[in-house]
């Protein structure tokens, strides 16, 4: 019986981080949307990347693929392009199991501005955000193309609430807590690092909200975590971001060319940095 796969690979020189975030971005699709155990990606020292994904069983890895086109997919057609060859696969079964879990999600309190309620999310805020995950201009900049269903939505969140490195604020009104306008997300990325990302649905843009519920999470990053760097990176047509990072007194530290490949196409991007003291010294 096959409990864990592994997967080997050796990647085109330069394309490790564009092939390390489409990995983690169809791992997270292939957990929420078939019950994985979710998998780990590892690079030898020399330099062949090795994936071990665990499964409940072999019937649930063969119904995965059997019931999902996962290479038509953007992320996948991304790890293919960076693959300049790939080794058969390793099937395992579990005999001991001596790791420790680690998928236990950071906490995420309830915060509050003047206008706003920022609570942890959950997938009954699915029907909120849709009109915007599913609308062509809202996902223009986004990393993936508008989502097609109800369903696609809640498993695109599913790795926003479960995953161990990334805090999630749903924005919301307080006299409707219910109704989610969007997020705000810190994800840590090293010690004393974290990125910084938000997403707001169509009809409450041009008000404000996505800066004051940011300014909220800056905050939190660096006053209750003691986040020194806070960052973010977008697309340098996406003038709404552009904005929200200038206002908020972010630096643009640099551009990244051809850096994503996305469902228009290769884009660049903008990193733009907030320090611990800058904020101290404003």
């Amino acid at each position: 019986m096959t409990d864990a796969v592994l997967y080997r690979w050796k990647l085109k020189p330069g394309r490790e981080a564009e092939f390390e975030t489409a990995w983690a971005e169809g791992t997270r699709r292939i957990h929420a949307a078939c019950g994985s155990y979710g998998a780990i990606l590892h690079r030898g020292e020399d330099g062949l990347y090795w994936s071990y994904a665990a499964w409940p069983d072999e019937a649930a890895r063969t119904a995965c693929f059997a019931d999902h086109d996962w290479l038509s997919q953007d992320c996948f057609k991304t790890m293919q392009a960076c693959i300049e060859e790939r080794f058969d696969e390793i099937r395992l079964g579990v005999t001991q199991d001596s790791l420790e879990s680690r998928d236990i999600a950071p906490e995420v309190p309830v915060l509050t501005t003047d206008r706003l309620l920022l609570r942890p999310m959950t997938l009954n805020d699915a029907e909120g955000v849709y009109p915007g995950l599913s609308d062509d201009k809202t996902m223009t900049y986004w990393s993936s193309g508008p989502l097609a269903s109800l369903e696609a939505v809640r498993d695109y969140l599913t790795w926003n609430i479960r995953s161990a490195t990334l805090r999630c604020w749903t924005i919301a009104k307080p006299h409707a807590p219910n109704d989610a306008l969007g997020w705000a997300v810190l994800m840590d990325r090293r010690a004393g690092v974290a990125e910084i990302g938000y997403f707001i649905r169509p009809d409450s843009t041009r008000q404000g909200y996505v800066s004051e519920a940011v300014e909220r999470l800056l905050e939190y990053g660096f006053e209750e975590l003691d986040l020194r760097r806070i960052y973010a990176d977008t697309d340098p047509d996406n003038t709404g971001s552009i904005a929200v990072l200038t206002k908020l007194g972010f630096t643009l530290e640099g551009r990244l060319r051809d850096e994503w490949e996305t469902h228009i196409g290769v884009r660049d991007t903008l990193l733009f940095g907030l320090l611990k003291r800058d904020r101290k010294n404003a």
